[in-house]
């Protein structure tokens, strides 16, 4: 759980330095973007406990391919005023990114990385750290403390 938490955190952070005066829900699009890849877990767990295994589920929506699809799908989910379309699908494909360059930095998952560019099956991965180390989302709070710090600043300095 340390690796969603950390991805809720970073997700936050983007939120709150890409729209800081703008409305709640943009920051929300965007967290929500920053799990949204992970949404194949549960199917996983559920095809593990059976004999059908579909490891090119996780595969798929850990790849650039994925993350827009999955922003399609989720920004045809949502009918908010005062934004179209494109925006809410771009608010939620930001979170997403996040979470593959998230993804990026940890050790391969499944001994590989990531295919971003899946189905091509080329692993990219910088092999930095492990994501379910307890000390994983101090990180990420950091990051959340930073940009709400960075925030705060430029409201005093915009004078709001």
């Amino acid at each position: 759980m340390p690796d969603v938490l950390t991805h809720l955190l970073v997700g936050a952070s983007i939120a709150i330095v890409y729209r800081r005066n703008g409305p709640r829900i943009e920051q929300m699009l965007i967290i929500l973007g920053a799990v949204l890849i992970d949404i194949e877990r549960p199917f996983s767990w559920l095809l593990a406990g059976t004999s059908l295994e579909w490891i090119s589920l996780g595969q798929a929506f850990h790849s650039i391919l994925g993350a827009v699809v999955l922003a399609y799908f989720a920004a045809a989910c949502f009918q908010i005023n005062g934004l179209d379309f494109n925006s809410v699908f771009k608010l939620i494909l930001i979170g997403c990114i996040s979470h593959l360059l998230l993804d990026m930095v940890m050790y391969p998952w499944a001994e590989y990385g990531l295919y971003l560019l899946y189905p091509l099956q080329l692993a990219l991965s910088f092999n930095l750290l492990w994501p379910d180390l307890w000390w994983y989302p101090i990180l990420g709070v950091t990051l959340l403390l930073l940009s709400l710090f960075m925030s705060h600043l430029l409201k005093i300095y915009h004078g709001s």
